[in-house]
């Protein structure tokens, strides 16, 4: 799953951001991501593809689609007498032909291949803003996905196109540690996630264990790399004594970690894997209630985890 071709699948460029990384940055979303984590927010960042979304209550039924699309994955329905549209996302292609009909901004396609040269000119609109400063720092450009690090041929070479700027980089940490010391030099701030301290767990819980996680953190902190350690805690899912305890050594092992964040489980990612047509293996789990963010956070205090703070 290491592509080598010199273009990459982004699913969203977001102007203005203030949560990932210093100051006003863009936040570049690339697609593809070779973690299966049960909570994921962005679960349209999955598959390298192109993939169709259907806001169901942005539909109006009027099954233009169904007309026009060459493999059947819109379809009418009859539900209580009504002719309802129904997706069958496992044949859709995304041709887009159904988006030509559609007038009610009810499906959307996920997904456009960019070189390196079109999403540096993509970026350059916001360069002006990463001048101004956002508590004493200047904001920048952030690489997030899905993994980044799956297109780090193409991140090279995109960020070589750039003039002067900070580069932050969310990261699951899996990826070729290579690609890793290889972008270091170019990367100002790595906000690295730490999702289970139980390797037999991080696997249940993400699809791969965290062997490979742990080493190109230390890796990337032996090189003197800026980190932020990136917490995702869901309600008992993975915030167990045995996290948090490995959370609490993990930050007594690399005391130059400039802090961690809690980044509290939400239901964002629920709906969007509805509309993909994809499993919610957490559906009903609410999200995490203001008392219970401070909850963690006292943990992680009282085990001396002091550079702990809750994501804004």
């Amino acid at each position: 799953m290491y592509p080598t071709e010199k273009t990459a699948p982004v699913f969203d460029i977001q102007s203005f951001s203030l949560q990932d990384g210093p100051g006003i940055r863009t936040t570049v979303f690339f697609k593809g991501c070779p973690l299966r984590c049960r909570w994921c927010h962005n679960p349209e960042s999955y598959l390298a593809t192109p993939q169709l979304m259907f806001h169901q209550n942005l539909c109006a039924g009027c099954l233009a689609c169904t007309g026009v699309c060459p493999t059947g994955a819109h379809q009418a329905q009859l539900v209580q007498g009504k002719r309802v549209h129904v997706l069958h996302p496992e044949r859709c292609t995304a041709c887009g032909a159904c988006l030509e009909v559609c007038c009610y901004d009810a499906l959307a396609l996920l997904g456009r291949r960019y070189t390196p040269q079109q999403l540096a000119q993509a970026v350059q609109k916001d360069l002006g803003y990463y001048r101004l400063e956002t508590n004493g720092r200047r904001g920048g450009i952030t690489l997030s996905g899905g993994e980044p690090m799956l297109w780090a041929d193409f991140i090279e070479d995109f960020l070589a196109l750039l003039p002067s700027v900070d580069i932050a980089m969310e990261t699951s940490g899996h990826a070729r540690t290579e690609d890793y010391e290889r972008l270091a030099q170019h990367v100002n701030l790595f906000l690295f996630d730490y999702k289970a301290t139980n390797t037999e767990k991080h696997k249940a819980l993400c699809g791969v264990d965290n062997e490979l996680i742990l080493r190109n953190l230390n890796m990337l902190y032996g090189m003197g790399c800026e980190i932020v350690l990136r917490l995702p805690l869901i309600p008992g899912v993975n915030d167990d004594d045995e996290h948090l305890q490995g959370i609490a050594a993990l930050l007594k092992q690399y005391p130059r970690i400039r802090h961690a964040e809690i980044m509290a489980y939400h239901t964002l990612g629920v709906g969007k894997a509805e509309g993909l047509g994809m499993p919610a293996p957490l559906a009903g789990l609410a999200a995490a209630s203001g008392a219970q963010k401070q909850l963690w956070l006292q943990r992680l205090h009282a085990l001396g985890a002091q550079n702990v703070v809750l994501s804004q």
